[in-house]
């Protein structure tokens, strides 16, 4: 037994040893190809970013940019589509958000009103197992401070004591480490089903998704129709209205020869569906379509001495036939996909035709939008092809959706089945046995390493008593005056779990400045209050990663800057790694290391704010960051020289196109009497420190925004000559891919 756990000791001490050299390179926070997929919208496209250990790096960008949905992944609360998350190294993907061991802080505070402060404050830490566990770990390290201090005043060898020392940190530390090992292993272990559970997740989203578009699809366009009747109708009496009379054949000629075409597309249409079920079951019932597979693989696989390994290659192989499956389904798709094209090219057409009678006749009949006349029949005919085209849509992503969804099934069924018997489970299984031997053993080792050596010093005192507390404690007695003091404040860090929900609780507390207001409710406190109480509840437990979505939204403006400089404070203090999500690029600039820009789902660019300000990656970012907004303008490049107004402004060499995307910032735009840039003032705000403006530049045909300087008052409408200061400043873009350009 001894040798297998040393065998076991040598393995994980192989891997802390891993982790130790790679940590400080290993960032805080990885992600990795992350994607969220909806169904109808992709919210995160294959996202990738690090942030390092104590950084506060913010999540910055407009509405539905896919921020708040980032956050929600890191935190555990949203199953990502694919791709992966890590903490220290630690691959976290699929853990949940008390695993993650972080606090949250969200828009909305979710303070419990019936609840005191110091109550919602001490809630997470009476649910929370890991700061249970770190609070024992700390009373115990306090407690080999004691017996340290008590065998260096006995002149106890220093060998002993770093063997005392040593017997100590292994039983903290090798239990952690042996931990992580095996969540190493589990992990390793996931990613064998990883991309067919990603798939199944994928199809079943896009399903959901999809009949909800097709259906609003539907109800806007039959509700568009009812509204024109509803008009057609208020303006125009069909029963004796000359002018429709005299279309009216024509009319009915084309519903009813369009109707006649439905009815028979529908007749059509079911005997293409018979078929397709009916191959459905002669292929999935009869396996006719494993003719086009290699059998001698299923005879190599039988033949191959273990019977589960047959069964693994039988499920890959059924996978490789549900794909011949999809194929021959694919052809059905097409002849449906053609005939629905069709059906929509015979339906516009039908509305072209109706719609030309009508314009032919109520030409001069102003009160009416001739797009708009449509009659009941009209609309009952139209109502009757758009559920018609709806119903083949919505029937045809189904079957579509069906087939590659059991194509994925049969996948993840295959990988489940090489999980569940791969050899990493034997492992697992093993690891987890020995790490509970590994955990008693070290704690037996340092509790004989402890009882030797005291015994010595017990016996030179004379010290009997029934337990090994009890002669500690009538050894503190003998000990000198000022080391018991020591020993009396390294006992005070020696506490039970509500002995450290109080202390912690009161610390934090000090710590936000709420103290005095622990006894009252939520309910009473302001909106800065409850923001300090919600952040005092996510840091109490001491989280390595603390995240904060849009937390300053419900303030008011003044008390968003003040609590803005309190929370870069605090994360300083503390050190923990922060993400912080918001769309006001003045906090994300004052507040943070590093800001990771989106847009549309992407990381437009990453970087210190200065970075974004100074060097914007694309016009995106230029226009985002800084306020008032950079005015950009198309010039002219000539003989390598780009042109303002017929003014030569800046050199540029290679690059490829005759126009060019010049943007400027408020600063770098300037009153000047003699200046080549004239304008009107539009708009003046009289900021105190500064005037800010927007001037319409007449030859550019575009409204700066600009800092004017030169008097005090101004007027609209007032002509202000302008000139370009600090044109290196100039940010350039290119005109077809808005992408930066550099020179």
């Amino acid at each position: 037994m001894s040798d297998l756990i040393k065998k076991h000791q040598e393995q994980v001490f192989k891997y802390a040893q891993e982790r130790f050299e790679n940590k400080k390179s290993i960032p805080a926070i990885e992600i990795k190809d992350l994607v969220i997929d909806f169904g109808d919208a992709i919210a995160v496209d294959n996202v990738s970013f690090s942030i390092q250990k104590g950084e506060l790096v913010t999540l910055l960008g407009p509405s539905g940019s896919g921020k708040s949905t980032t956050l929600n992944a890191i935190s555990g609360l949203l199953k990502p589509t694919s791709g992966k998350i890590f903490f220290s190294g630690i691959d976290v993907t699929k853990y949940s958000p008390q695993q993650r061991e972080l606090g949250l802080v969200f828009q909305n505070y979710a303070l419990y009103p019936h609840m005191t402060v110091y109550d919602n404050i001490a809630f997470p830490l009476a649910n929370d197992e890991h700061w249970k566990a770190e609070t024992i770990e700390n009373s115990r390290r306090a407690q080999y401070k004691i017996y340290e201090l008590i065998l260096r005043h006995y002149n106890v060898s220093e060998i002993e004591c770093q063997q005392l020392q040593k017997q100590f940190f292994m039983s903290i530390d090798n239990p952690k480490e042996a931990h992580k090992y095996l969540l190493e292993l589990r992990s390793q272990k996931n990613d064998l089903t990883e991309a067919s559970s990603n798939d199944i997740s994928r199809l079943e989203a896009r399903k959901l998704a999809q009949g909800n578009k097709l259906t609003k699809e539907l109800i806007k366009n039959i509700n568009t129709f009812k509204s024109n009747l509803k008009v057609s109708k208020s303006f125009i009496d069909f029963s004796y209205d000359q002018r429709y009379l005299s279309i009216a054949d024509n009319i009915k000629s084309l519903l009813d020869e369009f109707n006649l075409y439905i009815n028979e597309f529908k007749q059509t249409e079911k005997q293409l569906r018979d078929k397709e079920w009916k191959d459905f079951k002669e292929l999935s019932l009869k396996d006719k379509y494993s003719l086009e597979l290699d059998n001698k693989t299923t005879y190599a696989l039988a033949k191959d001495n273990a019977h589960m390994f047959y069964k693994i290659g039988m499920r890959y192989l059924k996978y490789e036939q549900a794909l011949v499956y999809k194929k021959h389904m694919a052809d059905l798709f097409e002849i449906e996909h053609s005939r629905l094209e069709e059906l929509k090219i015979k339906f516009q057409n039908l509305q072209t035709n109706i719609q030309n009678l009508f314009i032919t006749n109520f030409k001069n009949f102003i009160n009416v939008n001739t797009n708009e006349i449509i009659t009941s029949e009209i609309f009952k005919t139209y109502q009757k092809a758009l559920q018609i085209i709806y119903k083949l849509e919505y029937k045809m992503f189904l079957v579509k959706n069906k087939c590659d969804l059991a194509v994925a099934k049969k996948m993840y069924r295959a990988d489940s089945l090489l999980a569940r018997k791969h050899e990493i489970n034997i492992k697992i299984q093993e690891t987890k046995k020995r790490n509970k031997l590994l955990e008693k053993d070290v704690k037996v080792k340092y509790k004989e390493a402890i009882l030797k050596a005291f015994e010595p010093i017990f016996a030179k005192e004379n010290i009997q008593a029934s337990s090994f507390n009890a002669k500690i404690t009538k050894l503190q007695k003998l000990l000198p005056v000022e080391l018991q003091v020591k020993i009396n404040e390294l006992s005070k860090e020696i506490v039970t779990i509500s002995e450290a929900i109080n202390r912690d609780v009161l610390e934090v507390a000090q710590r936000v400045d709420i103290t005095k207001n622990l006894i009252k409710r939520p309910t009473q406190l302001s909106g800065g209050q409850q923001q300090r109480v919600a952040i005092a509840r996510a840091i109490v437990k001491k989280p390595k990663i603390l995240l904060l979505d849009e937390p300053l939204s419900n303030l008011d403006a003044k008390l968003r800057i003040s609590t803005r400089k309190w929370i870069r404070d605090l994360q300083r203090q503390s050190g923990i790694t922060t993400v912080f999500v918001t769309h006001d690029q003045e906090e994300a600039m004052s507040i943070s290391d590093k800001i990771i820009c989106m847009s549309t789902a992407l990381v437009q660019q990453s970087g210190t704010p200065m970075e974004l300000y100074e060097k914007p990656t694309n016009e995106f970012v230029a226009k985002f960051l800084g306020m008032p907004e950079i005015t950009i303008i198309e010039s002219k490049i000539k003989d390598n020289w780009i042109y303002i107004n017929d003014k030569a402004i800046k050199e540029i060499k290679n690059y490829p196109h005759q126009t060019i995307k010049v943007g400027f910032r408020g600063e770098s735009l300037v009153e000047d009497e003699n200046g080549f840039i004239q304008g009107t003032l539009k708009t003046v705000e009289y900021l105190g420190k500064e005037i800010q403006s927007q001037i319409f530049l007449e030859d550019l045909n575009v409204l700066a925004n600009v800092y004017l300087t030169k008097k005090d008052r101004y007027e609209i409408g007032e002509k202000i000559s302008l000139s370009l200061k600090n044109v290196e400043k100039l940010h350039l873009f290119d005109i077809e891919t808005t992408q930066r350009v550099e020179l």
